[in-house]
């Protein structure tokens, strides 16, 4: 027979990688037995029924009391005698990265990474294209129920500043490949009858299983996937936040900025308090307020330009604390009197330090370790991203330095090209120019009326170097 006492509660178990779980059936003449999930009962033809999925398909069975003395209880552990044996020689689900799908039911092979659960989603964010890559799986809350839900792996903008399509695909493969490994460990607590309690991120994976290789497929390209869908036009849509602005305000100035702070919306400004580390402190700052050498600065993006300004340390018996307080004060009192602009697609900078505030002009850095000393050597380049006929985007560099000699002449220069050529690009667009002769680099000729007298959001070498050594850190 079996060890198995089907009048007694069992616990979970794992049979060759398929979890299973008992619960309580009523059965006439003999009350409650606890059967296994893949047998049920048939109260009108006195059987037990199989029902058992694997990867080799579907397998069914009757067995009835009748073959068993007219027992219930012979019957079900001849049922289970059975499901061991199929069981036995079977491939569960939970130990495959790939299920065997129903006939009809087709993969899309451009986004079909070859693992069930891991999801490669083309997605349009205000106007621009992301290609994200989720780990689905189910929660276990205290109270028994279930609840779906999703691990976010990482994903890939057209936006972003990196323009060698090698290097995205190599990162979109690491968030594939890491993608798979939290869905492997999840069909390892499944298979033994288990569910996470909570969703599983990366660092929860044993270092067993995220050291398994995992063969990306060739067909698999993000930018053939990039270019395999338009983004969705984006229609901006005024926000705010109820209730009386006066208190709001207060309240907000009283907020303890090492705290997080859900989104807000003050006087139509879209306060989001971003986690940032300054200094060795950990800080939940909104975009309009951040740390540059001895000092806080606000930039506020306001209806009829850009506000600056900032709170040093100096003015507040050098205490950085205390700067940041009043400067996080600063800034909202001056969030309530300035117009917030209109709803617009605007892509911030990472940091702030490299804000530019012009459009589709972004300032970055990198740097390269010394083969002599070992230090690491920065650069800055200022680029602009324009659109090719194709609709695919691409970045020209008008400026390039190296941090041991920029000068905070260069910087701005460089600043009021990038301004100028693109007010030249737009103005070429607004007048009906097509993309392609539309588009501009360092050496296109821009009339001198669209050159600003300074940038709009100036920047210093010293600024460059504070961001260096806070990354280098």
């Amino acid at each position: 027979m079996s060890e198995v006492d089907f009048r007694k509660p069992q616990e979970t178990r794992s049979i060759n990688g398929f979890p299973i779980y008992f619960r309580p059936v009523h059965v006439d003449g003999l009350g409650n037995v606890w059967v296994p999930k893949g047998i049920s009962r048939n109260p009108i033809a006195n059987c037990w029924r199989l029902y058992l999925v694997s990867e080799q398909g579907l397998f069914t069975n009757n067995v009835y009391d009748t073959e068993h003395r007219g027992s219930p209880l012979d019957a079900l552990y001849a049922a289970y005698q059975l499901m061991l044996e199929v069981l036995k020689d079977s491939t569960s689900r939970f130990v495959v990265d790939k299920r065997a799908r129903p006939e009809g039911v087709e993969r899309n092979p451009l986004v079909d990474c070859g693992a069930t659960g891991v999801v490669i989603s083309r997605n349009t964010r205000k106007g621009y294209k992301v290609v994200t890559v989720t780990t689905h799986m189910s929660v276990e809350h205290p109270s028994g129920g279930l609840q779906t839900t999703n691990y976010y792996a990482g994903g890939i903008s057209e936006r972003s500043d990196i323009t060698n399509p090698v290097k995205l695909q190599e990162k979109f493969e690491q968030f594939v490949r890491n993608a798979v490994a939290v869905r492997r460990f999840y069909n390892h607590l499944r298979s033994k009858g288990l569910y996470p309690s909570k969703a599983i991120k990366l660092e929860d994976v044993p270092e067993s299983i995220q050291r398994r290789p995992f063969d990306i497929p060739e067909h698999l390209n993000i930018v053939e996937i990039m270019d395999s869908y338009m983004a969705v036009l984006w229609t901006p849509v005024p926000r705010t936040t109820g209730g009386d602005p006066g208190k709001l305000a207060a309240a907000l100035q009283a907020h303890d900025l090492s705290h997080p702070h859900k989104l807000v919306y003050l006087n139509g400004f879209a306060l989001r308090f971003i986690r940032r580390i300054e200094e060795g402190k950990l800080l939940y700052l909104p975009k309009e307020l951040y740390r540059a050498r001895g000092e806080w600065r606000l930039r506020i993006f306001h209806e009829e330009g850009v506000y600056s300004d900032s709170v040093t340390d100096a003015e507040c018996g050098f205490d950085s604390d205390q700067s940041l307080k009043e400067a996080w004060q600063y800034l909202v009192s001056q969030l309530r009197h300035l117009k917030a602009p209109p709803p617009e697609n605007r892509r911030p900078a990472k940091h702030p330090l490299l804000e530019t505030g012009i459009r589709a002009v972004n300032l970055a850095g990198f740097a390269r370790l010394s083969r002599k000393s070992g230090e690491p050597r920065w650069s800055f380049f200022i680029g602009i991203q324009h659109t090719k006929e194709n609709g695919k985007t691409q970045k020209a560099t008008i400026a390039r330095w190296h941090l041991s000699s920029v000068t905070d002449e260069q910087i701005q220069e460089g600043l009021r090209h990038a301004a100028a050529l693109s007010a030249y690009r737009d103005y070429l667009l607004d007048h009906g120019v097509p993309v392609p002769q539309a588009n501009v680099s360092r050496e296109t000729e821009v009339p001198q009326e669209f050159w600003p007298d300074a940038p709009p959001c100036p920047i210093s070498a010293d600024d460059l170097r504070y961001f260096a050594e806070q990354i280098d850190r």
